[in-house]
């Protein structure tokens, strides 16, 4: 993801990722390890909720009050108003080091989400779907978790407790043995 991601001013080629893989394995949670990993390479990261047109242009919305690029309190706009304007914000020459998460766009067929996408490419998109195969971009297929160490130190991130990997790995070596012995 770091090389297919990162930031670079003058691009002629979008930057966008498709996570895919079936519902609960991880697609989210590496978009997450990447923002926690690099998101200073980046002068603003937005995510967007993309699990359906109506969501997704809330998303839009509260993205562009937040940065200031509509008051929604002095202009009536409609949905594609505020999309124009966010898409043109984001195509500045000088706003240039971002990344946009399309959180779970798994259902393609409810609207195209490249309308969404800014219009210059100096940018980068990660998209997470449990169905990549319609998108275009670079896709990563995330699989099942195969190393037992990997698993647990998700799960002491995501629990927020500390030593889980050296009580689970005794508990498991434990349970291991027990079936062993029938």
């Amino acid at each position: 993801m770091v090389d297919l991601l990162s930031p670079e001013s003058d691009s002629l080629v979008r930057r966008v990722v498709i996570l895919g893989g079936l519902g609960g394995i991880g697609k989210t949670q590496l978009a997450i390890a990447y923002i926690k990993r690099h998101g200073s390479s980046y002068e603003s990261v937005f995510w967007l909720n993309a699990s359906s047109d109506t969501t997704l242009k809330g998303s839009l919305r509260s993205l562009a009050v937040r940065a200031g690029i509509v008051d929604l309190r002095n202009e009536q706009l409609d949905d594609d108003q505020v999309r124009v304007r966010v898409m043109n914000w984001f195509s500045m020459p000088d706003n240039h080091r971002w990344l946009l998460v399309f959180d779970n766009h798994d259902d393609l067929g409810q609207y195209n989400i490249k309308q969404y996408y800014p219009y210059a490419s100096h940018g980068s998109i990660v998209v997470t779907s449990r169905s990549p195969e319609l998108l275009s971009g670079s896709h990563i297929h995330v699989d099942k978790l195969r190393d037992l160490g990997d698993a647990l130190r998700i799960l002491t991130t995501r629990s927020g407790r500390d030593n889980v990997e050296k009580s689970t790995t005794v508990s498991l070596q434990a349970v291991q043995i027990d079936l062993t012995c029938f």
